[in-house]
């Protein structure tokens, strides 16, 4: 994505979300012609994080049930 430093602010939201995705965010200067790369690291969602534990517990749903939970 390439923006310039005048419509930075107006699509600072929109450079964010590109930038939080994973892809590189070029800012040019229009005056200088200077060029500045805006990256961020990817977040992952708790959907993405919790597919990777689906199953990991495979015991009873109640889990009063489990042996030292008896009362």
């Amino acid at each position: 994505m390439k923006l310039s430093t005048r419509s930075l602010m107006r699509d600072f939201p929109k450079a964010k979300a590109a930038a939080r995705k994973g892809q590189a965010v070029e800012i040019i200067d229009g005056n200088t012609g200077e060029k500045f790369l805006l990256t961020a690291k990817p977040t992952r969602t708790f959907g993405e994080l919790a597919a990777r534990a689906k199953g990991v517990y495979a015991g009873p749903r109640n889990l009063s049930t489990r042996e030292g939970f008896s009362a």
